[in-house]
């Protein structure tokens, strides 16, 4: 292909991929560690970067590696857990909580402060109706997913990015405050890892790859090569956008430092109130622009990779389009449940499925040296048994759970699981040497 084309096909996918990973969730964490990290802002977001994309761009060449196959990441744990973790993982990042929690966001974020609404049942179910309906139109045709998000979506978003960070960053309304907390690396670190992008990006290489295909390339190295760059334009794009909202978090945001720390303004609410001050009162049609075009080609890149894993897993039998309608309908209801419903819903089923799906992901590389599943599958169930742990302890306040994985090492960045696991895997190469076809040795 001719130089031009390949570096418009990298700049469109790249740009993609950038705006299917910036959700709200990511608008609003990074401002926030910015106002509680005061001087160390910087610290504190790039903990946040490699804990949110940097963990997402593991996944991405690891799933690259695969060429996609996300039964191939699970495989070590035998087809029918392989099948039943992949299924629920896109159970929970698509219709059942992300995709709706994407209307949600931008009803209650982007719609209500704009037109100084108050939240009611009809207002909520008219809007998911047309949020929805948008959304099938951008998602219905695979082909077109990529295209639609990287050319007219993406740009959208990113302008109003510029004049939020830019007007932030070049006339800030208050000079960087003094930080709240003492652990900023623990706090960019937890943060990121709340973001759980990691779970979405192993369904999105798909996608990744499959755009390029489309486009006509040929050959697994040509294919890699442009959507490992493409990871990297948008990795590229993520660092720029994270630093300039944790910046304006760590100075304008500084004004409303009290608020913060009483508990009286969450993070969504604090982003609002930097846009107001930074913009004025017309900043808050620039968020609604931001927070609409980030959550709507989230939500068209979930549905798009949901709906291509289902197709394929039902092998056929059931089309695209009609999963993608399916899935539109459903999330278009569960939206209805509001935002606070569907986190409180989704918590305790992220913390049950991510830190399993990290190690499947990290073991990706590992799989040429390590032939034998039993460190895999040792490692899983001792890493889902921590986070049952540590979901009944935090969430539902069983206090000798609580104890036991507050005990971990690096259970205050939400990885207690991480060093127990990492002993199952170690015990499990152990045993490998001494089992063979069924036999202690």
């Amino acid at each position: 292909m001719e130089k031009k084309s390949r570096i418009n096909d990298l700049t469109t996918v790249g740009f993609a991929l950038f705006a299917m990973f910036f959700g709200a969730g990511n608008l609003i964490f990074p401002p926030y560690l910015g106002v509680i990290s005061g001087p160390l802002w910087w610290l504190s977001f790039a903990m946040f970067f490699l804990a949110d994309f940097g963990l997402g761009l593991v996944a991405v060449i690891g799933m690259i590696r695969l060429d996609g196959r996300v039964d191939l990441a699970m495989e070590p744990l035998g087809r029918i857990p392989a099948v039943a973790l992949a299924t629920t993982i896109i159970v929970c990042i698509g219709p059942a909580i992300a995709i709706p929690r994407t209307a949600a966001t931008t009803y209650e974020l982007g719609l209500l402060p704009l037109f100084g609404m108050e939240s009611g049942k009809l207002s909520l179910a008219v809007f998911s109706v047309i949020f929805f309906s948008i959304a099938l139109a951008l998602s219905i045709q695979p082909g077109r997913v990529i295209d639609v998000i990287g050319k007219f979506l993406t740009p959208i978003l990113l302008a109003a990015l510029v004049v939020l960070i830019g007007k932030g960053v070049l006339f800030p309304e208050a000079p960087v405050g003094e930080a709240l907390t003492d652990s900023p690396v623990r706090e960019g670190i937890y943060n990121g890892y709340q973001t759980l992008d990691m779970v979405g990006s192993v369904f999105l290489s798909t996608m990744l790859l499959n755009a390029f295909r489309r486009k006509g390339y040929e050959g697994a190295g040509t294919i890699s090569k442009m959507a490992l760059r493409s990871a990297i334009l948008s990795a590229a794009l993520l660092f720029l956008v994270y630093g300039g909202l944790a910046y304006l978090g760590a100075g304008t945001g500084s004004l409303f430092s009290a608020q913060v720390m009483d508990g009286s303004l969450n993070q969504a609410g604090l982003t609002v109130r930097i846009t107001e001050a930074v913009l004025g009162r017309g900043g808050i049609a620039v968020l609604a622009i931001v927070v609409s075009s980030a959550c709507m080609t989230t939500a068209v890149g979930l549905i798009s990779a949901a709906s291509q894993y289902f197709e394929k897993l039902l092998k056929g039998k059931v089309s695209y389009r009609k999963i993608v309608v399916v899935i539109c309908i459903a999330a278009a209801a569960i939206c209805n449940l509001g935002l606070s419903q569907i986190i409180s819903v989704a918590l305790p089923a992220l913390m049950l499925l991510y830190p399993v799906t990290i190690l499947m992901i990290l073991t990706i590389f590992l799989r040429d040296k390590v032939k034998s599943v039993i460190p895999y599958r040792l490692a899983a169930a001792v890493t889902f048994l921590m986070s049952f742990l540590d979901m009944m302890g935090s969430t539902f306040g069983v206090s000798a759970f609580a104890r036991i994985t507050a005990a971990m090492p690096f259970s205050s960045y939400g990885l207690c699981w991480s060093v127990p696991a990492a002993a199952a895997f170690a015990a499990g190469m152990a045993a490998s040497f001494l089992i063979k076809d069924g036999k202690i040795l």
